[in-house]
């Protein structure tokens, strides 16, 4: 299996630090095992769901990549070079009106994967219970509120990946790494890129209405807590 590989932030300067960073990483991320079919084993994905909301951020708070930056920076976040490429590329949109969204936050296994999928059939289970790729923006500004992140963590931001300079499809996911601390990274964006059963996503929910107003007998999802 290709293991999830994240660029090392910047500030780690030290060949020790990125050591270790990669070591939390193939301890949280590292997922052994031959592929096997995905056959649901979670989400009826033949039916829309009504989720419970795990987070409600605000976009439009900060005007534009540089402000995101300057307050990554106050905060003592740290960003990975794949991240920190991409969120000043034309094609990552940032919006100029402030907007509420609600987040809900699955396993790739909740959404019926038992072993590993690939990045687009995992979007395409989403789709088909009703939720919806977060904007790119939520990263930055979901990395700023979700200070208390459990050490350990990573988080994969569901969303249309953005090319970096090289061309590399690239996702951004929210870590806690000892002994980085809080981190916003670069993911794997490829649409075939191999998703194990434990990635953890960020979706977005629809913003034209509830989803249990969609159908009769919703499906109740529980979603992940902090």
């Amino acid at each position: 299996m290709k293991l999830h590989l994240f660029r090392c932030a910047r500030g780690l300067r030290t060949p020790l630090a990125c050591v270790g960073l990669a070591f939390f990483l193939c301890a949280a991320l590292a997922q052994d095992g031959p592929i096997s079919s995905t056959r649901s084993s979670g989400l009826n994905v033949n039916k829309l769901a009504h989720f419970q909301i795990w987070r409600t951020i605000t976009l439009g708070t900060y005007s534009g990549v540089e402000a995101y930056r300057r307050a990554l920076d106050s905060a003592g976040i740290k960003i990975g070079d794949a991240a920190d490429e991409i969120l000043g590329r034309p094609a990552f949109p940032y919006t100029t009106m402030k907007a509420d969204v609600e987040l809900v936050l699955l396993s790739a296994a909740d959404l019926g994967v038992n072993s590993e999928s690939s990045l687009a059939n995992a979007y395409k289970r989403a789709r088909q219970v009703g939720l919806e790729l977060c904007p790119a923006e939520v990263g930055l500004q979901l990395r700023l509120d979700y200070r208390n992140q459990p050490l350990g963590e990573a988080l994969h931001i569901a969303m249309q990946p953005i090319a970096t300079y090289n061309g590399e499809p690239t996702i951004l996911a929210l870590a806690n790494f000892a002994p980085s601390g809080l981190l916003l990274m670069g993911s794997d964006g490829r649409s075939e890129f191999m998703v194990p059963s434990t990635f953890r996503f960020v979706f977005a929910l629809p913003t034209n209405g509830p989803l249990e107003a969609m159908r009769e007998d919703p499906q109740i999802v529980p979603t992940s807590s902090e």
